[in-house]
């Protein structure tokens, strides 16, 4: 075998293993990126619910014409 078919040979090898690493890589970090996405809306839900708890849990003194000064939830 003559050594320009070698080296051929061998570059072919670290090209194919350079791309197989890279598309590894990249699906890894996709994963990544899709996963953080998830855990933001989650914790945008928490969030949301407990601002909507909160909410619910406040007291209002209604100060209309009337009422007398009662509070209401």
């Amino acid at each position: 075998m003559s050594t320009t078919a070698k080296l051929s040979f061998v570059a072919a090898c670290f090209a194919s293993g350079g791309l197989i690493a890279y598309v590894h890589y990249s699906q890894a970090a996709d994963r990544e990126r899709l996963h953080e996405g998830v855990r933001r809306d989650v914790e945008r839900q928490r969030l949301k619910g407990l601002s909507e708890a909160a909410g619910s849990e406040t007291t209002v003194i209604d100060t209309t014409a009337g009422s007398g000064g009662t509070l209401q939830r």
